[in-house]
Formats: structure tokens, C-alpha cells, sequence
């Protein structure tokens, strides 16, 4: 039986907490088990991601170390589904991807679904903007288009590998706002999971993350009214975003309303 991965790695590709959140999200509404794992001791700097302690429900203390873990989600209503969820590596990453790759391939997955999320000047008040590609080997950048060009992290590393070996695999990105990016972002978790209920059968739960987000937007609105600068700058992105594809909504014009953003903070301060 063929199956999807859905992947996310917490640190630096996880703005908000956004991509990590919608691995968690299917965890909790939908019954999992553990099958299988990628040992953190080869791959994970201690120092950055440190071992947790506990107490586990026998009275035993036990020690959680920062392993990926992988595990098969059961939907009441659809195939399963193979989850793939850890801290972002900080050495080994493409012995990593590979021990990645050749689990998944054993729990017979075909289709991989990258998450991850990045801090952007999208306003708060907007739907969040989600790009998703199917990654295509040898990648060939079409005519007149743009593409990122820069540094990457170890979904984009990952996507490559599944996608050269032969499996469909679909990078899916969420914009997250900079100005609010210090806590996790519900609406984020949001935008991603609509992208993720495209490639899944069964209908995933919403309504609890719909109201945390509606929550969270809310709670943005107040922090934009009680800082004019705030609210000065998130009304800039608007109407940039609102004349998307006329000159004020270009890329240079956000990036100019940043810098007068910085800069009167700066003489504020």
C-alpha cells in the first residue's frame, strides 16, 4: 500500500512554528504509532537541541533526546499516513536525508509532502501566502520565472533526495509576518494544513485551529493598536498586498516601507 509523508523540522525553516504545528496538529486529532526513528546522536548538535528529562507515568525518570521520529497516522476515513517530525540537523545532512529517504521508502511511502515556513512582510491581517511546487529533477528554471537563489535548510536538502528517487514530492511554504514571528503562529499552521488536505483523502479537523487562529489574528490586531509604528507599517503591507501587481505592491516597496519601519524605531529607541 502506497502512502504520503508529511515532513517539517523545527529551527530555522519553521517561522512560527508553523510547519512543525501541522505535523503536530495531525498527531492529536488522528491515532499514530511509533515506526521508526532517526538517532539524534550522529546528528544533533546537544548544546543547540538538549536532551529533556522527565518523570514518565511508572514514576520512572527517563531522558527524551532529540531523535526525528516517524509515525503512521490513521485517519477514520482514508490511507494512512507517515509523519516525519525533529529538529533541523546540525551536522551530516545529507547522510541524514538518506537514512530519511531509505525509511520511508521500507514503510512504503510514494509521495512526500516538505513543509516549512519563513519569515516574510506579509500583513497579519491577510491570509497568509503559501507556495507550493512539485520538485522536478534535473530542476530547469522556466523561462521569465524566479526562483530562489540562496541558503537553504535541510527540508529543501530532503526534497531533493526524495524527489531523485523517484518519489512526488511537493515543497509547500507559508509566509509568516517578522513582527509577530517571537510566538507560534496558528493562522501559519493554518494556511499549510489547507495545502496538506489537498493530498490527503480524509477530511482533517479544522475548527480548534480555526479558532486559534482567529484567535491569534485578534490578539495582533491589540498589539497593532497599542504601537502606532506597528500599526503604521501593518497598514503599508495592506494596501501593498491589497494592489498586488501594480508597482506599490513590488518587492523594493515593501522592502522600503521595512527600512523607514527600522529606521523610526531606531530614533524612537
Amino acid at each position: 500500500m502506497s502512502r504520503i509523508a508529511i515532513t517539517a523540522f523545527s529551527g530555522w525553516n519553521d517561522a512560527g512554528e508553523a510547519a512543525t504545528g501541522v505535523i503536530e496538529h495531525l498527531l492529536e486529532v488522528w491515532p499514530s504509532r511509533p515506526v521508526g526513528a532517526v538517532d539524534a546522536e550522529e546528528f544533533i548538535d546537544f548544546q543547540v537541541n538538549r536532551p529533556e528529562i522527565r518523570t514518565d507515568e511508572s514514576g520512572l525518570r527517563v531522558i527524551d533526546w532529540p531523535d526525528t521520529q516517524l509515525r503512521l497516522v490513521t485517519p477514520p476515513n482514508g490511507p494512512e499516513l507517515v509523519t516525519v517530525i525533529g529538529p533541523e540537523p546540525s551536522l551530516h545532512w545529507k547522510r541524514f536525508c538518506d537514512e530519511v529517504l531509505e525509511q520511508l521508502q521500507t514503510l512504503d511511502v510514494t509521495a512526500v509532502v516538505s513543509l516549512g515556513a519563513l519569515l516574510a512582510d506579509s500583513p497579519h491581517s491577510r491570509p497568509l501566502p503559501v507556495t507550493a511546487e512539485v520538485e522536478t529533477l534535473p530542476a530547469q528554471a522556466a523561462e521569465g520565472a524566479e526562483h530562489y537563489s540562496g541558503p537553504i535548510g535541510v527540508p529543501t536538502v530532503l526534497a531533493r533526495r526524495t524527489a531523485a528517487a523517484g518519489l512526488r514530492t511537493t515543497s509547500a511554504w507559508v509566509q509568516v509576518p517578522h513582527y509577530v514571528s517571537q510566538n507560534s503562529s496558528p493562522k501559519a499552521v493554518l494556511g499549510l494544513m489547507r495545502e496538506v488536505q489537498k493530498v490527503v483523502d480524509a477530511t482533517i479537523p479544522l475548527d480548534e485551529l480555526v479558532e486559534d487562529a482567529e484567535a491569534w489574528e485578534r490578539g495582533v490586531d491589540e498589539l497593532a493598536r497599542t504601537d502606532e509604528d506597528v500599526a503604521d507599517y501593518v497598514a503599508r503591507l495592506e494596501r501593498a498586498q491589497d494592489a498586488a501587481g501594480l508597482p506599490e505592491a513590488s518587492g523594493e516597496a515593501i522592502a522600503e516601507e521595512f527600512e523607514q519601519f527600522l529606521r523610526r524605531r531606531r530614533e524612537q529607541g
